[in-house]
């Protein structure tokens, strides 16, 4: 009897410690995440994570991917008790009001010292570290085949006879297209502007979901004429499709990608690590081989040339975001 109670006693321990063995590797496994909110395209994310893993030192959980708009709306939903550590890869107008709203942890980053200070947060609440402009795409076969001119200005693609063969993205769902929104009215003024999107809204066939979305279609010869981003644009010109960009003559806006530390990280030194990567010498010409332009002097990138920016005011841009999406939607919702 006395046997039988130690062995059943023995099995017990054993089982007992197995379970919290188990317990404790869970537990364990699951701590050592670093979550990310991001609205970089899957293909990148997928090639970036596992690089800035080998700097963090644990896994770096980054779906699913959301639109820029996605993202905004969940992390106001979420404050003050966000469900992700950091957001790496969202819009610059969206950095700057989360700093004013004392969303984000601050962390001066060593690496970023001799970046641009306009790069950056002075308080170091957020990190820019590449960016990309605005660009209007044109498929030099179907334009030559319409016998239609080539756009050079923002102004000539409200010509009637471009009626059908332009694709924009939609700004409520596309950082991309809110960008282009909110330079339109900031170079021709407010009210200018939406006279502006209401001429333009009679050449536009569709609006799409992405930012990437025009300059595909635009390459595959399904439009003549795409409002995009620059390396979608650029890229696909790369890689022989007949696709040319246009830098509209009254300037275009630019966005800085940024990152930055939620308030309540719970993996504060593995963030740290991904903001200084991303400033670093060794990140920034990992992320230069995927992107438009990084923040880095004299680190390559994948587009060479040098638009024309306007003074783009993102702070105006993101406060008043909510306001012109909505009247978008109420005059040109297709």
């Amino acid at each position: 009897m006395e046997r039988i109670i130690e062995r059943y006693s023995l099995r017990t321990m054993l089982v007992t410690v197995a379970v919290f063995a188990f317990i404790f590797f869970v537990s364990t496994s699951y701590a050592q995440v670093l979550k990310v909110y991001t609205h970089a395209d899957v293909n990148e994310m997928e090639k970036w994570a596992p690089e800035a893993e080998k700097v963090v030192g644990m896994k770096i959980e980054w779906s699913p991917r959301f639109t820029s708009t996605e993202l905004w709306t969940r992390v106001q939903a979420e404050n003050p008790n966000y469900l992700a550590d950091v957001l790496w890869g969202f819009l610059n107008a969206h950095a700057l009001i989360g700093a004013q709203r004392g969303y984000f942890q601050p962390y001066k980053s060593r690496a970023w010292a001799d970046i641009a200070d306009r790069f950056k947060d002075p308080d170091g609440l957020w990190h820019g570290y590449n960016y990309w402009f605005a660009c209007v795409a044109v498929n030099s076969k179907r334009i030559a085949e319409k016998n239609l001119p080539v756009p050079k200005s923002w102004a000539d693609l409200t010509n009637p006879a471009y009626k059908g063969e332009i694709v924009m993205p939609n700004p409520g769902t596309s950082g991309t297209a809110f960008v282009s929104v909110a330079a339109i009215m900031q170079i021709f003024g407010e009210e200018k502007g939406w006279d502006y999107l209401e001429k333009l809204d009679k050449n536009i066939s569709q609006y799409t979901q992405s930012g990437s979305a025009p300059a595909q279609m635009v390459a595959q010869g399904e439009y003549a004429i795409g409002i995009s981003w620059d390396q979608a644009v650029y890229g696909r010109a790369d890689q022989g499709f007949p696709i040319v960009g246009v830098i509209p003559t009254e300037g275009t806006a630019y966005d800085l990608e940024s990152v930055a530390i939620l308030k309540g990280c719970k993996q504060l030194v593995a963030a740290q690590k991904l903001v200084d990567w991303l400033g670093a010498k060794e990140g920034q010409t990992f992320i230069g081989t995927f992107r438009s332009k990084v923040t880095r002097a004299g680190i390559p990138s994948k587009v060479k040339i040098d638009p024309n920016l306007i003074k783009f005011d993102a702070i105006w841009a993101g406060e008043n975001q909510k306001r012109i999406m909505e009247q978008w939607k109420a005059r040109f919702k297709k």
